[in-house]
Order: structure tokens, then sequence, then C-alpha cells
């Protein structure tokens, strides 16, 4: 008899699958040393090394600030922005929906090494200016996307992040504490600690594994968001339930 014909295996290049493995043994934000790479992949620590200094080069992992360990790197979302159902593109109608009700400037961004980076903004048409621009960082402990996506890391992610957002001391256990508060009502705030004069009001987006990929938040002069802050957060945990449903996340 005839055996069907397969090309499994048969193209494959061994160090790109490695390449890959290496990527895939990260989960979510958390930071990892080269011997918790080395284990996870089942590579001795020279290859593992070799390999995570090639991704490094291209951006697709950062060395952290403590010199000893690795995260992901920004590379992947800008390649995940070119997928069909990438965040930006499910949550563009919602951040529009948000724009029209509210007339405020909505921003959508991605944590990385302790930082909020801004991918998409929708500008309000009144005078009223924000600084964050498209592609620009800023601080994920004062921000309220930052706060909203730090809530929901798991443990040791969060507290890695933490580290890097740079609080520390009292700041980074008052943090803590906010980050719990956040957690339980859905949405975080950031009252002119980012900005003086803007606050801010934001929640998290969670891809079909419950991780937290992206953040949406409404920002304006202080003193209209605190007067529409009620309105504004439920909506925008609605529009970021919604954006969540598209990933695939099962909202309980």
């Amino acid at each position: 008899m005839k055996l069907p014909r397969t090309t499994r295996g048969k193209y494959s290049i061994e160090a790109v699958a490695k390449a890959l493995d290496v990527l895939n043994a990260f989960s979510s934000s958390e930071e990892l040393t080269l011997n918790e790479i080395s284990r996870r992949v089942r590579l001795n620590k020279s290859r593992t090394f070799r390999l995570l200094h090639t991704l490094a080069e291209r951006d697709y992992v950062t060395r952290c600030d403590s010199g000893t360990g690795y995260r992901l790197g920004v590379k992947l979302f800008e390649l995940a922005a070119k997928v069909r159902r990438d965040v930006k593109q499910l949550a563009r109608p919602w951040m529009q929906t948000l724009h029209d009700r509210f007339n405020e400037t909505v921003n959508l961004g991605v944590l990385n090494d302790g930082d909020v980076l801004y991918i998409d903004i929708l500008e309000s048409s009144r005078p009223f200016r924000m600084a964050a621009t498209v592609g620009c960082r800023m601080p994920a402990c004062s921000t309220a996307m930052g706060k909203a996506l730090l809530a929901h890391l798991p443990a040791t992610g969060s507290g890695n992040q933490i580290s890097a957002s740079r609080s520390g001391g009292a700041q980074r256990q008052e943090l803590i504490r906010e980050l719990a508060v956040v957690r339980s009502r859905g949405f975080a705030v950031d009252d002119e600690q980012n900005e003086p004069g803007v606050a801010c009001v934001g929640a998290p987006i969670f891809d079909a594994g419950g991780r937290t990929v992206a953040a949406i938040s409404v920002s304006g002069p202080a003193y209209r968001i605190h007067a529409k802050q009620r309105s504004i957060s439920r909506a925008i945990v609605t529009a970021c339930g919604e954006v969540s449903r598209s990933l695939g996340f099962n909202i309980r």
C-alpha cells in the first residue's frame, strides 16, 4: 500500500525552531534568567545565551535593567500589529465610540519594561491637548493604562514590572495597595499623577488566555474627567470587555 506523502519536518530549520522555543518559554511579561530559560527549552546555557543575544539584537527579547534577566521585546508586538485580528484593529471601533460619546482623548497602550507604550490615540476636538503621542512611553505606575495592566499581571510578572516602573520604597507599597483596588473595581485612575491638570481613567484588555495585552484610557482636563468619572469608567470597562471578547477572552 502506498503511504501518503508528507513533508512534516522535512524543511524545518533546527536553529529557527530553537529560537522560537526560547520565545515560547516566556509567559506574559515575566522576567526569566538565563538558567531558567535554559531549563525550559532544554538547551545548554551557552547555546541558549547565543539565541538570546541574537533575539535581543532584533528586539524580540530585551535585557532587563538587573542585568540577569530577559523579557519579551516590543518587536513581537510590532509583528502582532500586522496580523488581521490585532488589538489595535479590534480596539479602534470601541475607541471611536468612547471618543464620540465623551469628546475626550482616547488612548490605547501596551506594557513594556515598566512603561506604557502608546500605540494609538484619538485626540479630543477640544483645544486642550495631552502630552502623549503615538510611539511615546510613560511610566506605568503613574498612568491609568499602566496601573490597569500592572494590576492584572501574574504575581511574578507584576513584581518585576513594578520594580521596573521607577517606584520605590513607600511609593511601591502604595502602588501595590492601589493595584488591589484596581483589580477589584475593574478600572484605574490617574489623577494628575502623570501630567499636571490631566486626569485619566483606564481599563485592561485580556486575550483568550486571560493575559492582559493592552489597555484603553480616556484622558482630559481633571475637572472634566472628575465630573464624568462614573460614566466614563462604566463605558471604558464595557469597551475593553468587548475587545477582550473579540480576542477570545471568556468573560464570566
